[in-house]
């Protein structure tokens, strides 16, 4: 029962759990942020080894509920405002347009780059909302590699669909149920790594002691 086959199926079950659990959360679309919160605190907790995978969702779900909320909807405008701009640098033909366009391709970019630390970060540390989105661009391009490797995993949903729409559709089923938390569980590797430099040393002993009991 200790094996590595029993090992890798009770992982991809609680993968499989909090998938479906961040799907759930996220219905009401309001609550995408709080549900992403979810999924990251849920996943690093899977990979330390620590409490009940639907314990641990909640808990950050209801824990970081208002300000998930507060932070989506800053993302949803800036959002907004960039796919606006972008419709219109294609919409008109001119210098000007095509200038706007690879400036707008640039700042989606940083937008996807900081998107992608804002929901992690908050399940990891206590912030206000100013300092997280602080932290979230600096982080992120402190950490450009990493950055990169995230925001590409982020993205392969949607370049399959774009891309290869038949792998996707054949893919449908496993993208829909495991793949929050098959993208989560790759990126919590990467931000585990990162967010220790970040980490004050006292909670970072608390947290092998922890794993050593």
């Amino acid at each position: 029962m200790d094996g590595p086959l029993m090992q890798f199926l009770n992982k991809l079950a609680d993968l499989l759990t909090v998938s479906v659990l961040w799907l759930i959360g996220c219905l009401p679309v309001v609550t995408i942020g709080a549900s992403t919160t979810a999924l990251y605190y849920a996943v690093i907790k899977i990979i330390q080894g620590e409490g009940r995978v639907s314990s641990n969702f909640f808990k950050s779900y209801k824990q970081n509920l208002k300000q998930a909320i507060v932070v989506e909807l800053i993302m949803a405008v800036v959002g907004l405002i960039l796919a606006v701009d972008l419709w219109y640098s294609f919409a008109v033909e001119s210098l000007l347009a095509q200038i706007l366009s690879v400036a707008v391709f640039a700042m989606l970019v940083v937008y996807g780059a900081v998107l992608s630390y804002l929901f992690p970060l908050l399940s990891r540390f206590y912030y206000t909302t100013g300092v997280l989105f602080k932290n979230a661009v600096l982080i992120a391009l402190l950490n450009l590699p990493y950055t990169i490797v995230i925001l590409f995993l982020n993205l392969v949903p949607w370049l399959l669909l774009f891309l290869r729409p038949d792998w996707f559709f054949r893919l449908l089923p496993v993208i829909v149920f495991l793949g929050a938390g098959l993208i989560a569980y790759v990126n919590s590797l990467m931000f585990l790594r990162i967010f220790r430099k970040y980490t004050p040393k006292e909670v970072l002993d608390e947290e092998e002691k922890g794993l050593a009991q």
